[in-house]
């Protein structure tokens, strides 16, 4: 029988492309989804992860914050460059900036000190698209808002918010900025106060009731009190909820203990005293609460990833009508969902919701491995599959590790890190990885999708 001039030969051929809030650099090595998964994950949930490094020259990416604007589909990520003691952005999207010329990322300085940027919190402006991020000004004791009021003509402005006195006092640390739907900025964060006690303090944008009367604009920001306390306010976490309804998690250090704050009806603190309610969520004989990271859904119950550093354990503390095991009167359920580092600090947190309303944790496991931990129903997982978080009676979490830590090196990858989720349901960490006696880098694990498409192969 003759054979045909032409055979056709259907292969399978994996297909990378750039997905809303995601980035492509060639080299990073793919880390497959798991088995199993049914079409009930979220969308993205299982999409492959790569790992890049952003920037490299110095010793950057600490103190990392990253966001994701949803009308550019561009990526941002502020952070420390500790070599140079300066503020950076990392950005996908939009101009070419200088920046490590193997990455797809541009990096800007924002800020050159000496030493600012640390407590970098970033954020977009949803009605004009601007960004903002929020830092702390160590030298002076200053916490900073730099703004972006038209990304794409890279032209920013610097403003004092507020400022210690320094050295007796320091303020803008461990800040955490967030826009309300109107575009107003608002940015909770810890006062430091040697003389004295210490606070949680929620700066905002106000023209007609300003009162930060160490800023730049003392007229225009208002600087309100929501509890103080030795220790109190330190890794502060803010969600706005809906205009002028804002949600705290932070940790009050004094007692070991991750503590919640809700403008919602009068309560116990806040600036007037009554206008807030302040209450511990998890603590007791445990040290709890270090690296608060908070979202809360549309029901309105919160969902807090925080460090255990009595049991050095990731904890996830969410909200529950009745029956939890933390919170008031058992308002809350709090579990272990994976072991973290022993006594080695800083550490990462990071938690959001992905698009289809499930918990997402990224965090640096006990080897200094990043991993992300995630429901088994949010990857589609059956019964039984799951290798970390609660058990009743199986592990009900399923733990992936994204980048290994590298056993020939000291290396520890996680640092510092940051999450953000495209609408698409694809993650972006940003953290700080290969840690040696000389610094890390500033790296970016991100997910793709992948598509599967027919090629015809030509033979003789």
């Amino acid at each position: 029988m003759k054979k045909s001039h032409f055979l056709g030969l259907m292969l399978a051929v994996l297909l990378l492309f750039q997905a809303a809030g995601s980035g492509f650099a060639g080299g990073s090595k793919l880390l497959m989804p798991q088995d199993n998964t049914d079409f009930n994950a979220s969308p993205g949930a299982n999409a492959p992860w790569f790992n890049i490094d952003v920037d490299t020259p110095n010793n950057e990416g600490q103190h990392t914050s990253a966001a994701f604007d949803p009308s550019r589909g561009w990526t941002y990520i502020s952070y420390y460059d500790a070599t140079n003691q300066r503020l950076r952005m990392a950005r996908l999207g939009g101009p070419a900036l200088d920046c490590d010329p193997i990455s797809d990322w541009g990096c800007l300085t924002i800020d050159s000190g000496p030493d600012v940027g640390k407590s970098s919190s970033i954020a977009v402006n949803p009605t004009t698209g601007g960004i903002g991020i929020a830092y702390h000004d160590a030298t002076n004791g200053k916490l900073k808002y730099a703004y972006f009021k038209n990304p794409n003509l890279l032209a920013y402005t610097i403003n004092t918010i507020d400022k210690g006195i320094f050295p007796v006092s320091s303020t803008g640390l461990h800040t955490s900025l967030k826009y309300d739907s109107d575009g107003t900025p608002f940015i909770a964060y810890y006062f430091e106060n040697s003389a004295g006690v210490d606070a949680l303090v929620l700066a905002y944008y106000s023209v007609a009731s300003g009162n930060c009367v160490n800023g730049d604009f003392p007229s225009e920001w208002r600087c309100e009190t929501i509890i103080t306390g030795e220790g109190v306010g330190q890794y502060a976490s803010l969600f706005v909820v809906e205009d002028w309804e804002f949600r705290i998690a932070y940790y009050d250090a004094d007692k070991g203990e991750l503590w919640y704050a809700t403008s919602k009806g009068e309560g116990n603190c806040g600036y007037y005293g009554t206008d807030w309610v302040c209450y511990p969520i998890s603590g007791g004989t445990a040290d709890v609460g270090r690296y608060a990271s908070l979202y809360v859904d549309n029901g309105d119950h919160f969902h807090i990833a925080y460090y255990d550093a009595t049991n050095k354990k990731l904890k996830y503390a969410h909200q529950v009508n009745s029956g939890g095991n933390c919170g008031i009167i058992g308002s809350a359920q709090c579990d272990t969902i994976d072991s973290m580092p022993a006594d080695v600090h800083p550490l990462g947190i990071s938690i959001a919701e992905d698009s289809d309303g499930y918990p997402i944790i990224a965090y640096q496991s006990t080897n200094g491995s990043l991993k992300v931990a995630r429901p088994l129903a949010a990857l589609g997982l059956p019964a039984g599959s799951g290798n970390c978080g609660p058990e009743n009676p199986f592990s009900t979490w399923y733990c992936q590790t994204i980048n290994p830590q590298n056993p020939w090196v000291p290396a520890r990858h996680g640092d510092y890190l940051s999450l953000a989720v495209s609408p698409s349901g694809l993650a972006t960490v940003a953290y700080n990885g290969f840690i040696t006696s000389s610094g890390g880098n500033l790296m970016v694990a991100y997910q793709q999708f992948q598509i599967y498409q027919p090629l015809v192969m030509k033979g003789q």
